[in-house]
């Protein structure tokens, strides 16, 4: 018994004792977005006595993990243990913010209202009821007067009864006509009412977020000092994103330049409106690979010629087979496809981190939020450009360069030429000091035509050793825009990778670049083609193969 005794006092001095326990609210205060996910910080400000206590802060989000939640506390301040609930909760006190009770406490008087209304014509309908039963009372009693025997003193009874009918009928419809217009009245001013109420409950329904049982942070603090103490919850959450906009807007002419808008879409679905938020988006990417990938060495291995041959004539055979059987079975040969190339973002490079000015309200699965960054204005260098054999206009191009000191995020840019909208295209990742090159639409005014006025085909001479093809193509450009133009006007010859496959051709004006950034076959000729004038290129080129092969 002194054992058992020993034990129980032990485990009582041992078990933490907490002055009270104290529910107070999670305000959050500052939201972190990366591509995928946020860290959201919650600050609960509390009035600590001196002492242990226990704090419970329920309206948490349903999803929120327990790995993902930090809790920081100022100097003098301990943090115990901790504690994430999301079934069997404790019972908390309200923690409905102003803002919302008030628009509760609307939508009840505004309801009570309406039930008023509805009493109140009721209750005039009751009075219609009574007058028509008045008036029928009154038709009833004539009707019975009418049909007794008539005598001369009957006669005069009646006159007056039916006198008396009359005037008392037509004052009961009066009254019955003057309850019935009250009746309209009230009925239109409940339908006022009525829409007053709706738009409350709209309101009420844009102050609240869904309706979903959350989950209830309790915690441990020792305060050294009694007074009010502010504590960091913060918590890692998912279904939050962001990514960049842009408006492009290019004006050529005597004044070229390229004023880039930026701006920001922010949406979240995290279960929880953030209302009144610091919002900082990052560049960041916590939720991807964190290292690089490890490395294998292949192995190798030799075999003989001869067990080489046998291996292919096993495989062969096999094929042979697999074939036969599906054709007898009605099947198609099975075609191996290629492996799909999906293309990959890099973003090499220092993480980028916009903190945006003021504070933002984003509510949860309802909002694609769409905020203003700044304007960048950048020097261009704008041209049109032709490519004859594919197309018959020539397109307006930009090249300009990002001296930001930035990186500029890929993203979605609507695009704007001279103050005309052109279309849609997407900015790619631009580090600091790189440059890229951009379409801005079409020039309807630049006319661009290809014809091939020659094209043979055969032997060189009568003893002939060599076969030949020659092509003669001339393109032009007819500039109707009312403005001079630099083009770079573009096209194509055939090119060779064997030694007896020989390419020449010659061109007139002279081409500028011959295989550019080495595309083979490709040429480029840079014209100045001034209003209403017309410019022409000649191109020849010819192939020659030896006799005996076929050209492909």
């Amino acid at each position: 018994m002194l054992r058992l005794f020993l034990t129980a006092s032990t485990l009582a001095l041992a078990a933490p004792t907490f002055a009270d326990t104290i529910t107070g609210e999670a305000k959050v205060d500052t939201v972190t977005i990366y591509p995928g996910l946020a860290t959201v910080s919650r600050l609960v400000t509390l009035d600590l006595p001196a002492g242990s206590h226990e704090i419970i802060v329920p309206g948490l989000p349903q999803a929120l993990a327990t790995e993902g939640v930090r809790l920081s506390a100022p100097q003098g301040v301990q943090i115990g243990a901790v504690n994430l609930a999301k079934d069997r909760l404790p019972v908390t006190a309200d923690q409905t913010s102003p803002a919302v009770q008030a628009a509760k406490d609307e939508v009840e008087r505004l309801e009570d209202v309406l039930r008023e209304r509805d009493a109140d014509i009721a209750q005039i309908r009751l009075r219609v009821q009574a007058a028509e039963e008045q008036i029928a009372f009154l038709q009833s009693l004539s009707q019975a007067s009418a049909g007794e025997t008539l005598t001369a003193s009957a006669i005069a009874d009646i006159q007056a009864l039916s006198q008396m009918v009359g005037t008392e009928t037509l004052a009961v419809r009066q009254v019955a006509f003057n309850a019935e217009q009250e009746a309209q009245a009230a009925i239109r001013a409940r339908e006022d009412d009525a829409e007053a109420l709706d738009d409350a409950r709209k309101a009420l329904a844009a102050l609240m977020a869904p309706e979903i049982e959350g989950s209830v942070l309790t915690f441990t603090v020792n305060a050294a000092e009694a007074g009010e103490v502010t504590i960091d919850v913060n918590t890692l959450e998912g279904y939050a994103n962001w990514s960049p906009v842009y408006d492009m807007r290019l004006t050529t002419g005597d004044a070229v330049g390229l004023d880039i808008d930026r701006a920001v879409v922010v949406s979240q679905g995290t279960g929880q409106d953030w209302l009144d938020v610091k919002l900082v988006l990052s560049t960041a990417r916590p939720g991807e690979q964190i290292a690089p990938s490890g490395v294998w060495a292949p192995v190798r291995r030799i075999i003989s010629e001869d067990e080489l041959e046998k291996e292919r004539n096993v495989v062969m055979m096999s094929a042979d087979t697999e074939m036969i059987s599906r054709s007898v079975a009605g099947l198609a040969p099975e075609v191996l496809e290629a492996p799909a190339v999906v293309a990959q973002a890099d973003f090499s490079g220092a993480t980028v981190t916009y903190t945006y000015p003021g504070r933002v309200n984003i509510r949860n699965g309802v909002d694609d939020l769409r905020l203003p960054l700044d304007t960048l204005e950048l020097d261009a260098d704008v041209w049109a450009e032709a490519a004859p054999s594919r197309d018959d206009i020539a397109y307006r191009m930009a090249e300009f360069t990002n001296v930001t000191g930035e990186v500029l995020l890929p993203g979605q840019a609507l695009i704007f030429a001279d103050g005309t909208m052109i279309g849609f295209s997407n900015l790619p990742l631009l580090a600091a000091g790189a440059d890229t090159q951009m379409g801005f639409g079409p020039l309807d005014g630049l006319r661009l035509a290809r014809t091939t006025p020659s094209k043979s085909e055969g032997d060189v001479g009568v003893f002939s050793s060599a076969n030949q093809l020659k092509e003669a193509a001339v393109m032009s450009v007819e500039n109707l825009t009312g403005q001079d133009w630099k083009v770079l006007l573009r096209d194509a010859v055939p090119y060779s990778e064997q030694d007896d496959l020989e390419v020449k051709f010659v061109a007139s004006p002279s081409v500028t670049r011959h295989d550019p950034d080495g595309q083979r076959g490709i040429l480029e000729w840079e014209l100045d083609v001034a209003a209403g004038a017309k410019q022409e290129v000649t191109l020849d080129y010819t192939l020659t193969w030896p006799t005996g092969y076929v050209l492909r």
